[in-house]
């Protein structure tokens, strides 16, 4: 029997923390991934905090059911 629910892709999202080389600061980005490894999508710029982040991510798709 087919499950009720379609799998809605990407399947597994990345959120990565990096530091910038000259001032050391942490920013962060995203990345999601399908179910066969390959990244599908990724922020086109850098966020300072975590939470910009995330909000980036949501316009994308993520946290969508």
């Amino acid at each position: 029997m087919a499950p009720a629910e379609r799998i809605s892709l990407p399947f597994r999202w990345q959120f990565d923390p990096a530091k910038e080389a000259k001032s050391g600061a942490v920013v962060w980005s995203w990345r999601a991934y399908s179910q066969s490894g390959d990244v599908v999508m990724q922020s086109e710029q850098s966020f300072d905090t975590l939470t910009a982040c995330i909000s980036d991510a949501r316009t994308r798709g993520y946290d969508k059911p």
